[in-house]
């Protein structure tokens, strides 16, 4: 019982993880954009990639609780 308790609060603990790793990028990004040199433009670049996959990471969990939740 107690496992299977756990395996729903996984994703939800997961999604959390993920959404604060947004917040980080977002946070990250405005401040490189203060000090537009080619290295912080470059860093962006990195960053914005890796908020687009975190993005669909969040989308995959959120279908997949959702998928779960209907049947």
């Amino acid at each position: 019982m107690a496992a299977s308790a756990y395996l729903r609060v996984l994703p939800l603990l997961h999604l959390r993880r993920l959404y604060n790793d947004l917040d980080f990028f977002d946070d990250e990004i405005f401040d490189l954009s203060l000090d537009a040199t080619p290295a912080n433009q470059l860093r962006m670049e990195v960053l914005a990639k890796r908020k687009r996959r975190t993005d669909k990471h969040i989308s995959t969990i959120l279908s997949a609780i959702g998928d779960d939740d209907q049947g």
